[in-house]
């Protein structure tokens, strides 16, 4: 490791290339790279029903900024936004089938994007990795606005 750069700029050169890759290859899907992460959060949600709150919360995102992208998404026939039955203040967002498709394909994309960034790196490495990065985003941005 170069001493003159710090752990951020490793790191920032990673999310730049992963970004990179993944809207080249979701740009012939007709999507995003944040599309795709709300995509798989709604797909992959442990909750039977998942809140419009629940993903502006998650990500981070304005309302303004999350109503325009599941707009989008919904043109394009991925998920449903609707009026959530349990509590009509808010809306939940349903996958459609075309959504839950799409999901399926771009969870063996992360995986693969996972083996390329790992493949030099024992199994023992990679659960350490994997501790690691979570420990680091838990306690320095996952509270954090």
């Amino acid at each position: 490791m170069n001493d003159n750069v710090g752990i951020g700029f490793y790191l920032k050169k990673i999310n730049d290339f992963l970004t990179a890759n993944g809207n080249n290859h979701l740009k012939q899907l007709d999507m995003t790279v944040s599309q795709m992460h709300i995509l798989m959060f709604v797909v992959h949600s442990e909750k039977s029903t998942v809140l419009q709150k629940d993903i502006e919360r998650f990500f981070k995102l304005k309302h303004p900024t999350l109503v325009g992208l599941l707009q989008r998404m919904e043109k394009k026939e991925l998920i449903r936004v609707e009026e959530n039955p349990d509590d009509r203040r808010g809306n939940r967002v349903v996958a459609l089938e075309k959504g839950i498709r799409m999901a399926s394909e771009m969870l063996e994309g992360r995986k693969y994007m996972d083996d390329m960034l790992t493949r030099d790196l024992s199994e023992e490495q990679k659960n350490e990795l994997m501790e690691l990065l979570r420990i680091i985003y838990t306690k320095t941005c996952a509270g954090n606005g």
